[in-house]
C-alpha cells in the first residue's frame, strides 16, 4: 500500500577523493548515516570521477582535476545514499573516459544517476527512485557561463550524427550596466584598439550573429544600456528545454527534485545568488519540482521557501578532500611552477601557499546543513536541518569528513544561514541544535 509521506534529503557537495579511516566509521559516522537513512530520498552531487588514474587528464579541469579509484569509492556508498548527481564543473576532469567510467562504475553497483551521459537525451534523463509505491524522478544540470566549460557539454543525437557524451550543461547570458556616454566610449576604444576586429568580420560573414537592440559586445563581455536587462538571464534555449523534461517528469512521476551546480554569483560575495539562478530555481518550481537542491559554491547560500517548495541556493560541501587529491597532471604542475613530476601534495602546496591560501583555510567552506524535508500528498509538511562540519582543521584523513555540529557551531552555522535566508522571507528557528523552518 502507498504510504502518503515521503521523507527527503539532500546533501552538498561530496568532494571525495580519499579513503575514509575506520575512526571515523567507529564515532562521528554513526549520527550523520542515521539521520541520512531516516529519509526515504538520499541525495549527493558527486563532486569527483571514479575511475583509474589510467585514464588521460583532459586540457582543463574544474579548478583541480578531481578523480576517486573505484575500490576507494566503497566509502562513500557505506552513508547509504540512494542517488548520486554526475553534473558538474569536475565531471571532465578526465575526458570522456573518466566521465564514461563514472557512469558505469555507478551502474555496476546499481546506483541511480543523472546529469551525464553519452548524449544531452541521456545526460538530461531523470534518474526514478520507487520509494514504496512512489515513483520520485531526480534530475541534475550544471550552470556554466565560462567558455572554458562549454566542451563538456553534452550533445544532442540527430538522424545522422551520434549525440556528444557529456554534461546536461545550462547556459545564461550575462550583462554590465553602463551609460550611454560611457558606451560612445567603448566603441572609441574598440575601433582603436580592433578588440571586435575578428567578432566583426564573423558577422559580416554570417558566422556570428549581431548583438541586439540595447546590447553591445567589447571583446567577450556583452554592455546593456543603463541597466535594461538584469546583470543575468537564462539561456531561453536551454531554459524551455529543462522546463519541458521536467514537465515531462511530472508527467510520469509522483515526484520531481532537481539538483543544480552553480559557482556563479552577483560578482561581489559567492554568498550572492545571481539573477538568473534564481529565475531558474523558481521556474523549476512553476514546472513541477518539488525541492531545489543547489551546490558548486562550496559554502552555504539562502534557502527561500517558494509557492511552499523549498529551495537551497547551495549547501556547500558535504564532504571536503580537496587536498587529499592522489595524482595531478603535468598541466597543474606548470600552472603553478611545479616539476611536471611533482607530487599532488606539492602541486597542491604550491598552490596554496603551504596551506595559507584557499578553500580549506576558511570554515565557511566547510559548514553545511543535512535536510529533512517531509512531503504528505505531494506537498511539504517539514522541514529540519541537521547542521553539519566537514572536519574542518582536522587531523589527517579525519580533515573534510562531515559529523554533527552541536554547540557554538550548531549556532554559527544557524546564524549564517538565518543572515543569508531572511532576505528571501525564511524563518529559520532553532530547536536545540537543530534548525527547522516555519512554513
Amino acid at each position: 500500500m502507498m504510504k502518503d509521506k515521503l521523507t527527503v534529503t539532500g546533501t552538498g557537495d561530496s568532494l571525495f577523493t580519499a579513503d575514509i579511516p575506520e575512526e571515523y566509521f567507529a564515532g562521528d559516522f554513526k549520527e550523520v548515516y542515521e539521520y541520512i537513512n531516516s529519509c526515504d530520498v538520499k541525495m549527493t552531487n558527486l563532486e569527483t570521477n571514479v575511475s583509474k588514474f589510467g585514464d588521460f587528464p583532459n586540457a582543463y579541469s574544474g579548478g583541480t582535476w578531481l578523480n576517486t579509484e573505484p575500490e576507494v569509492f566503497e566509502d562513500l556508498t557505506k552513508y547509504g545514499f540512494n542517488y548520486y548527481g554526475t553534473a558538474n564543473n569536475h565531471c571532465m576532469d578526465y575526458s570522456y573516459h573518466g566521465m564514461l567510467s563514472t557512469i558505469d562504475e555507478l551502474d555496476k553497483r546499481n546506483l541511480a544517476h543523472s546529469g551525464t551521459g553519452r548524449s544531452l537525451e541521456e545526460a538530461s534523463a531523470p534518474a526514478v527512485l520507487n520509494i514504496d509505491g512512489k515513483k520520485v524522478a531526480v534530475i541534475a544540470l550544471c550552470c556554466e557561463y565560462s567558455l572554458r566549460h562549454l566542451p563538456s557539454r553534452a550533445g544532442v543525437t540527430t538522424n545522422t550524427m551520434k549525440g556528444r557524451p557529456g554534461v546536461n550543461f545550462f547556459r545564461y547570458n550575462a550583462y554590465r550596466a553602463i551609460g550611454k556616454e560611457d558606451l560612445e566610449k567603448l566603441k572609441e576604444i574598440a575601433k582603436e584598439t580592433k578588440i571586435n576586429a575578428a567578432r566583426d568580420r564573423s558577422v559580416a560573414g554570417g558566422f556570428d550573429l549581431p548583438d541586439p537592440e540595447g546590447v553591445y559586445t567589447f571583446g567577450d563581455i556583452k554592455f546593456c544600456y543603463d541597466g535594461s536587462k538584469k546583470a543575468t538571464e537564462c539561456n531561453k534555449t536551454d531554459k524551455e528545454r529543462v522546463m519541458a523534461s521536467i514537465r515531462k517528469a511530472k508527467e510520469e512521476n509522483d515526484y520531481v527534485f532537481i539538483l543544480i551546480h552553480c559557482h556563479d554569483s552577483k560578482g561581489i560575495s559567492h554568498e550572492d545568488v545571481p539573477d538568473y539562478y534564481e529565475e531558474l530555481a523558481r521556474s523549476c518550481i512553476d514546472a513541477g519540482v518539488s525541492a531545489v537542491i543547489g551546490g558548486g559554491t562550496h559554502q552555504l547560500r539562502a534557502l527561500e521557501i517558494y509557492k511552499g517548495c523549498p529551495i537551497f541556493y547551495s549547501l556547500g560541501d558535504f564532504i571536503y578532500q580537496g587536498m587529499r587529491v592522489a595524482h595531478l597532471p603535468a598541466d597543474f604542475m606548470a600552472q603553478y611552477g611545479c616539476d611536471k613530476n611533482a607530487t599532488a601534495w606539492e602541486g597542491l602546496m604550491a598552490r596554496s601557499k603551504n596551506n595559507t591560501i584557499g578553500l580549506q583555510v576558511h570554515k565557511c567552506n566547510f559548514m553545511t546543513v543535512l535536510p529533512k524535508m517531509e512531503f504528505e500528498n505531494g506537498k511539504l509538511v517539514s522541514l529540519e536541518m541537521m547542521p553539519i562540519v566537514a572536519g574542518f582543521k582536522r587531523e589527517g584523513k579525519m580533515d573534510g569528513l562531515p559529523y554533527y555540529a552541536k554547540g557554538e557551531e550548531s549556532k554559527e552555522i544557524f546564524d549564517v544561514l538565518d543572515r543569508l535566508s531572511t532576505p528571501y522571507g525564511t524563518k529559520i528557528v532553532k530547536d536545540g541544535d537543530m534548525l527547522k523552518v516555519e512554513l
